[in-house]
Order: C-alpha cells, then structure tokens, then sequence
C-alpha cells in the first residue's frame, strides 16, 4: 500500500507539473500572438514592457536599443512622450554597452543581479536578485538587449528555460524590427523626398486636426502660403540641380524659423505652407516678414560652386473669431488669393488676406 501511495503521489505531483506548463505555454503562445498582431510600434512596445512584467510576474522589464542615429527614438517620440517608459526603455549610441553582455553566441544569460554590471539596464530597480537579459539580433547584427528582472535570486539561473528564452528573443528582434520598417514606411509616405520635411500628404491630415482644434478652443489659426519668385530661371539658367539645392536651403531656413508645435511642408513644386497655431493675424504676418527677410538676406549655394540670392512671397490668412473663414477650404484658399496678390504686386513681399 505504502508503494501504491508513494507512486499515486508521484503521478499527482507529475500531473500537476504538466498543467502548471500547459498554462505557462499557453501564456507565452498568448504572448506570442499579441507581440505578432501588434499594429504599431507604440503597441508592441507597450506590449514589452508593460505586459510582459505582469503576465510573467516580473519584478522589472527593460528594453535597451543600439540607436547611433536616433532613428528609432526619433520613431518613438514622434508617438509618445519623451518622457514615456523612463528608465525602462534605454537608448544608446554605444555598441559596446550591449556588445559586453553576450558571447559571440549571442545566447540568452541567466545570472545573478549585479548592481554594478546591470544597474544602467535597469535604472529604476536596485533590488533585484536574478536577471535574464535576452540579445536581440536583426540581419546578424546585435541592436539590442531585452532584459528581465526579479527580485527572487532563483528565478533565473544556469541553463534553466534557455532555449524558451531563445525563441523570445528572436520573437522580440523581428517584431521590434518589422514594426521599425512600418513606421519608417508611414514615415517616408509623409515626408518630401527632396527636402526631407512635410509633404502635402502630411500637410492635409494635420490641418483638418488643427482647424478642429481651433474651432473647439476659439483660437486662431494662421496660415502662409510661401511661393518662391521667378523659380523657373533658376532651374533654366543654373540647371534641376541647382533648382533642387535651393529648395533644400530654404526649406532649412524655413524649419529653423519655426515653433515645434508649427507645421511647414511643401506644397508641390517651389510652394511651401506653413500652419501657425495659436497665432493671430498680426502675428503671423510678422513671422511671414522676418521669414521673407532672411531668405532675401541668404546666399544659396549650387553645385557648380555660384551663390544665388532667392526671394519669396508670402500670403496670410488667420481663421479666427470673429472671422469670415470658417473651414479648412476657405484658409487655404485665402492664403492662396493673397499669395497671388504679393506676386502681382511686385514679389519678394507678404501680403494678408482681406
């Protein structure tokens, strides 16, 4: 009876063993899925770093991203706050403060927290007692570290889950890196390619979000409409080259002139719009003078190594209250008119909307 008891107890203990890791499979494939049907990379990495802690019972759960060019911090804040996932979600421009923590392998290390060696993986914790940090590969090249804390010393150890931790990271490394292609793609598909600002495809989505908010709040919202004088000269006396030179200089001008909160793009051919929120009349055609002004001032370079002087003009219209501009449409149209009327009256000056 004694032996019957002992192996009914064995068979319990296997049973349970058993369910307790169909559960945890079944969590992971879960998990899995989620990370694989995330549509942005705003929700894959909340995915990572939010849910990742709490289905897996994780005391901290931190992201570190290889980024020389800043290009996926420039994705992320482009999203979120800047101050989103502080100290959990680390970028950095240094190959080696990744590099040191792995073999040439690039295999998963289970291992005893060490304040020294791991405190800048993971910032906000100091009291941690095993860690898994996971290499995230994209085309042979190590970007990344995805780290798991605990504060249990035992929970990550030796070779214990590797190759479930394996499969993790090769999870994480082609989601993080499909989602950065998407949103680069969506990137490009609203940015000029000459110029590298705002196309008009942009320009149209963010004005009905900024006529929106205008007509709920009662602000003002000011529009320039920006055409450069006699363009076709330069293009037929200089060379395309040169035309393109030019329009890459003075959309820099442009953009340094701006508020963050501004939007410039370029309108198509040798037109740029500017939105100025918050920005009365008066206002506006101040911005839109010392804008003509500096670009009157600046000497543009061209490849074959001449300086070119290029002027603009200008035409504002304010949507405000009270006001005879009501819509989206009828900004545009206005800023439009009085960009005419800068050009018929001489070029190279601004002129408001009446």
């Amino acid at each position: 009876m004694h032996d019957i008891a002992t192996l009914q107890a064995r068979l319990d203990e296997l049973l349970r063993i058993a369910k307790s890791n169909e559960r945890k499979q079944e969590n992971f494939q879960q998990y899995e899925l989620a990370l694989l049907n995330s549509t942005s990379l705003h929700e894959l990495l909340s995915i990572i770093l939010d849910q990742h802690k709490d289905r897996f019972q994780l005391t901290e759960v931190t992201l570190m991203l290889y980024d020389p060019e800043y290009e996926i911090q420039r994705l992320v804040e482009s999203k979120i706050s800047p101050n989103a996932w502080t100290g959990r979600l680390i970028f950095s421009d240094s190959a080696h403060l990744v590099n040191q923590h792995f073999s040439p392998q690039r295999k998963p290390r289970l291992l005893k927290y060490s304040p020294h060696q791991h405190a800048y993986l993971f910032p906000a914790q100091d009291d941690l007692g095993s860690v898994a940090l996971l290499p995230l590969v994209r085309q042979n090249h190590l970007f990344g570290c995805l780290n798991l804390g605990s504060r249990n010393s035992s929970r990550f150890q030796g070779q214990i889950g590797t190759l479930f931790l394996e499969h993790l990271a090769a999870v994480v490394s082609a989601c993080i890196e499909n989602a950065r292609l998407h949103e680069h793609i969506k990137l490009v598909g609203l940015r000029d390619a000459l110029t590298g600002i705002n196309n008009r495809r942009f320009f149209d989505q963010r004005l009905s979000e900024e006529v929106s908010r205008a007509q709920r709040s009662g602000s003002p919202l000011s529009c320039l409409f920006i055409d450069l004088d006699h363009f076709k000269r330069v293009n037929d006396q200089h060379g395309h080259q040169a035309g393109d030179a030019v329009l890459k200089q003075v959309s820099k001008l442009l953009s340094d002139r701006l508020r963050q909160t501004d939007v410039l793009a370029r309108y198509g051919g040798e037109e740029f719009i500017i939105l100025l929120a918050d920005t009365a009349q008066e206002d506006a055609a101040l911005i839109a003078e010392q804008i003509r002004d500096r670009v009157a001032k600046a000497q543009f370079a061209i490849p074959s190594g001449k300086a070119l002087s290029v002027t603009l003009s200008i035409g504002v219209a304010t949507m405000q209250v009270p006001g005879s501009i009501k819509d989206s449409r009828q900004l545009i149209a206005m800023a439009d008119q009085a960009v005419y009327a800068a050009k018929l009256s001489g070029r190279n000056r601004v002129k408001q909307a009446r």
